[in-house]
């Protein structure tokens, strides 16, 4: 179960999608010696990402970033169209009481890929949970009435976003019912949001609402570290630094921070790249 699904509520004026992730999100953390609650925050950044990207009409790229003073230095979660999604997290050392959080920053970009489609949205970190960070992001940038339902368990992590449809916002039986909504989204547990289909869990949820629910979506992990885009970040670094890592160490090597893995090009690689052509690395761990 690694897939996107949006519906409406169509008697409340409220749209809403529901995501739910289990392979997807191990690939992203399997390289990784994560603790289980930087594992949690990552497996929820993901949802929280792909939730973000399916309420776009166009085939958008939504990254989100979460930067902290807490014992996590920075998040980043990367999802583009067709919902493939990526995701890292640095950690420092810090005393074992230490927020995970702390003060710091969100920040979440939107490109729809059309021109001037480009929006960045800033928030401050108000809680050490990021539902609660993400529905002040709502608030202060898009200005529409959010709730976002994050669960995880030991093999998935899922969530659920509720927002009322424009048009509707402001309508006080529409607020009505979004708090009801709201409330009801509130009461599901974890086993439910990972585990039932929403052909069983969404009416259990809403009872007596009118829903319509769209077909699901993969949602899959993509790192895209490809020997063209490695090549590329070969000749970023240019002909003398290039030659000064050969010098030093025989090679230049490439690390993704993303799936953890280390790419090694000597010199007849780099010269081909250097020359245009993308190269295979002759050692990958």
């Amino acid at each position: 179960m690694n897939e996107v699904q949006t519906f409406v509520l169509e008697d409340s004026g409220i749209r809403g999608a529901l995501v739910r992730l289990a392979e997807t999100w191990q690939q992203v953390v399997a390289a990784h010696d994560y603790s289980p609650e930087v594992r949690t925050l990552l497996g929820e950044g993901i949802v929280s990402t792909v939730l973000l990207a399916s309420g776009l009409k166009a085939t958008p790229s939504v990254s989100l970033q979460l930067q902290g003073e807490g014992a996590l230095r920075l998040l980043l979660i990367q999802c583009t169209d067709g919902h493939r999604v990526r995701g890292m997290a640095s950690v420092k050392s810090a005393p074992t009481d230490a927020p995970l959080l702390g003060a710091g920053r969100l920040v979440v970009n939107l490109d729809t890929g059309k021109p001037n489609g480009f929006f960045q949205g800033i928030v401050p970190l108000t809680s050490e949970k990021l539902d609660e960070c993400l529905q002040s992001y709502f608030a202060q940038s898009e200005q529409l009435e959010t709730r976002l339902v994050l669960r995880s368990g030991e093999q998935r992590v899922a969530g659920l976003l509720l927002q009322v449809l424009p048009g509707h916002d402001g309508e006080e039986r529409a607020v009505d019912a979004f708090e009801a909504a709201a409330a009801c989204a509130a009461t599901v547990s974890a086993e439910e949001l990972t585990s039932l289909a929403a052909e069983e869990l969404l009416p259990k949820l809403f009872a007596g609402q009118s829903i319509r629910l769209f077909a699901a979506r993969s949602v899959a992990h993509d790192c895209r570290c490809t020997p063209e885009r490695l090549a590329g970040v070969v000749r970023m670094l240019g002909a003398d630094e290039t030659k000064t890592l050969l010098a030093e160490q025989g090679h230049v090597e490439l690390k993704c921070e993303f799936c953890n893995r280390a790419f090694r090009y000597d010199d007849v690689q780099v010269d081909a790249i250097m020359r245009g052509s993308p190269q295979t690395s002759s050692a990958v761990h």
